[in-house]
């Protein structure tokens, strides 16, 4: 090291200005360029015990739009990371970037933003550091980075991923479910169930160009179900057909677009593809608990991907990266999820605790939130609304299957009937969870449609009663029905809050027409019949009774029907 040089390490403007540059260009260089470092890369995506602090802390920000739209802001706090760079590049000046002096102040990483599922981005925004531009970097970038970490992990395990098992793991990330769900959704199988093999069969053929029979397909179906149960069981998640981890010959599609894969469409070198993955992850199953991690990462990689940022940072300082896109909003009536607890947690408590949960789990519809707190010093995350008549109830946590988290290590929270939002630390907290947040409408909004929809069922009795109504009685049926078909025609001010009353916006409709049928009915002549008999009986008992005649003061006959009254 140069004399008065403050080292790799120093603080810059300490001793003499040497910096960093590559061997490549052998030139001096103000920005040094670390992304395609791969052991930069794969550090700060999977970081080492002693490096977990790096990424210090998360925040996300979640907006309920509409009934269709989820705004969710994320931020993301690093550390400095001229430590961990001066550990990982080589500092002899033997490699291909010579560390020999001070880090310069401005060193380009790829740094990760987060593991986003396989679906197509919405309004997707990306800054870096101090309002400078962030480049996400392509698909395939992200799948070769993936198979790096995953070859890493393997060799840390003892069971190194040899290249043909290696092909494998990359086509299972490069798989995306909207090659099948967007382009053959006829294909699609029912919720929960797998991919029919005439479905793989014809998926194959349509977007792989791969004529596979179906008995070689079976065969290929027999080798890999196995594989396919243990990575399902490390990822311990519900079933999903269109993960490439539990139904791997959707994989297969992918082989031809390796470009190191030059047999891609021959049936015999795909089967021996995946003859080496197969083997490759029983001897993963056969490590124990070292290779835990390998085939969560490698089961993971089927659903989701890494989404990486190219920043330009001062390796000296903390730096903040913040991304925002929009997520389909995810509303449910009833319970929230199958078999999973409605408002409130369990279904412990008394029977009438059980059925007044049920209840407000029927009329209270619930957004489901999907939170990401793995890999974090600090979480914070904050659910809101833009519709201020959108009330929010205290959400309830539950994992993937919808079973209520015992536990969520909650340090600090905020609530009000218009945000939520809490805050952890506590490194046992669930990584994946999803929070149950039950809405309503406002209260002024609530009373006025209950004021309303009692006015009109009161109607609608008495109209159905066989009671006679007087002519002032119209206001009876008129006044509930116009506050009807005002609330009826009022747009509300979100689909959301349109979502939210549907139910009683529907009760009203129907009671509304079943009252204008009852109306009408009235008015041909419904329960005509009846009063025309009662009528029709009364005249004949007066017919029958005796009539008596008595002359009156001038002689002139008198008739008398009733009894006749004695003078005193």
């Amino acid at each position: 090291m140069p004399g008065g040089a403050s080292g790799a390490g120093g603080r810059p403007g300490l001793g003499r200005p040497w910096r960093w540059r590559r061997r490549d260009d052998a030139a001096h260089a103000s920005v040094l360029d670390l992304t395609d470092v791969d052991e930069v890369t794969m550090t700060l995506l999977a970081p080492p015990p002693r490096y977990q602090g790096l990424r210090r802390r998360v925040v996300d920000q979640f907006t309920l739009v509409s009934a269709n739209r989820c705004r969710l802001a994320r931020s993301v706090n690093w550390g400095p990371l001229d430590e961990v760079l001066t550990e990982i590049v080589p500092a002899t000046g033997a490699g291909r970037v010579d560390t020999s002096g001070r880090l310069p102040a401005e060193v380009s990483v790829l740094v990760p933003v987060s593991t986003l599922s396989k679906r197509a981005l919405v309004a997707f925004d990306l800054v870096g550091p101090g309002g400078t531009d962030a480049h996400l970097m392509p698909y395939g970038t992200s799948v070769a980075v993936q198979g790096n970490l995953v070859a890493r992990l393997a060799d840390a395990a003892g069971v190194p991923l040899e290249m043909p098992a290696r092909r494998v793991v990359d086509a299972i990330s490069r798989f995306r479910p909207g090659r099948l769900s967007g382009n053959y959704p006829v294909l699609l199988p029912p919720a929960g169930r797998p991919v029919r093999p005439d479905a793989l069969e014809a998926y194959l053929a349509l977007e792989a160009d791969l004529d596979v029979p179906r008995p070689r397909l079976a065969r290929w179906g027999e080798l890999v179900a196995d594989t396919e149960r243990v990575l399902a069981t490390a990822l311990a998640e519900p079933f999903d057909a269109l993960s490439s981890a539990e139904t791997l010959l959707l994989a297969v599609g992918e082989l031809w677009r390796d470009p190191d894969v030059p047999d891609g469409l021959d049936p015999d070198a795909i089967e021996g593809y995946l003859g080496a993955f197969v083997t490759w992850v029983d001897a993963l199953v056969l490590a124990g608990p070292p290779a835990e991690p390998v085939l969560t990462t490698v089961a993971e990689y089927g659903r989701r991907w890494e989404a990486l940022a190219a920043i330009t940072v001062d390796p000296y300082r903390p730096f903040l990266i913040k991304s925002s896109e929009e997520l389909r909003t995810v509303l449910v009536r009833g319970r929230a999820v199958p078999g999973g607890p409605g408002p409130g947690g369990g279904a412990g408590g008394s029977g009438v605790a059980r059925w007044s949960a049920r209840w407000r789990a029927a009329l209270r519809p619930a957004a489901l939130i999907d939170v990401d707190s793995a890999g974090t010093g600090s979480y914070h995350v904050s659910i809101g609304t833009d519709d201020t008549s959108i009330e929010l109830d205290t959400p309830v946590m539950v994992d993937q299957f919808g079973d209520p988290v015992g536990r969520t290590y909650i340090e600090d929270l905020q609530r009000n009937r218009e945000v939520f939002a809490f805050y952890t630390t506590d490194a046992r907290r669930p990584p994946r969870s999803r929070l149950v947040v039950r809405l309503s409408v406002s209260a002024d909004v609530s009373r006025v449609t209950a004021g309303v929809g009692l006015l009109m069922l009161l109607t609608v009795v008495v109209s159905v009663l066989p009671i006679d109504l007087a002519p002032d009685a119209v206001a009876v049926i008129t006044l509930p029905s116009s506050f009807a078909a005002t609330l009826l025609l009022t747009r509300e001010r979100s689909s959301l809050a349109a979502w939210v009353l549907g139910p009683a916006k529907t009760a009203l409709l129907m009671l509304l027409v079943a009252l204008s049928v009852l109306a009408g009915a009235r008015a041909a002549g419904w329960r005509a019949p009846a009063e025309a008999g009662s009528l029709s009986g009364v005249r004949a008992g007066a017919l029958a009774a005796p009539v008596e005649v008595s002359a009156g003061p001038l002689g002139v006959p008198l008739a008398s029907s009733g009894p006749r009254m004695e003078s005193g």
